[in-house]
Order: structure tokens, then C-alpha cells, then sequence
């Protein structure tokens, strides 16, 4: 008896759903990952002298200060702090950096 109350939707009953198709012309390129992001990197209050030996970064400051060092990407790696004289950075990963918007490869 409750087999005969069970209704079947009849034929042509059900509705599909229409997808809109996006033209070509409305979608944007998206710009890749690896591009460093375009704002203004910080540099030091006052001029320093870089030179890289192997992985060690020797660094010749006349002032006590902060030097900010980014990675390949643009991105705040770490900030050093100078004291006046020379400064020997190490411990840093292989790769590229930049100090005082000066490119520094790590070996």
C-alpha cells in the first residue's frame, strides 16, 4: 500500500541548471608566485661596506645601527644589528639576499 503513494517526478520535471560561460576576453591573467612584490625595501641609516667571503658576510659600518636583510623575494629575512667597526655575519642559508638593495649571493 505504501509503495503505491511513492510518486516518481514525471518526464521532463526536472530542471537542469544552465552554466554561464565566461568569455575569454573577462579573464585576467594571474601574475606568478615567484615575482618579488613591488614595495620599497628599507635600507640603512647610514652607508655601509659589504663584501662576502665563502658563506661569511663582512660587513664595515661606522655607526651602531639596524641593517635590514631581505630574501630573493623581497620578503624581511632578518634584521642585523651593527655595531661601529666590522661586522661578521654567517649562519645564513645558500641563496640570494638583498643588503642595502645591493644583491648578495650566499655560496
Amino acid at each position: 500500500m505504501l509503495s503505491a503513494l511513492l510518486c516518481l517526478p514525471a518526464e521532463g520535471s526536472v530542471r537542469k541548471r544552465k552554466v554561464r560561460q565566461v568569455p575569454d576576453s573577462l579573464v585576467l591573467p594571474v601574475p606568478p608566485v615567484e615575482m618579488p612584490v613591488s614595495r620599497k625595501m628599507n635600507t640603512s641609516a647610514f652607508p655601509v661596506q659589504i663584501n662576502v667571503t665563502g658563506r661569511i658576510v663582512q660587513i664595515q659600518s661606522d655607526h651602531n645601527q639596524l641593517l635590514p636583510i631581505y630574501n630573493q623575494y623581497g620578503v624581511l629575512y632578518m634584521t642585523a644589528r651593527l655595531n661601529k667597526g666590522t661586522n661578521w655575519l654567517g649562519g645564513l642559508p645558500r641563496g640570494r639576499y638583498f643588503i642595502n638593495n645591493r644583491p648578495i649571493t650566499i655560496n
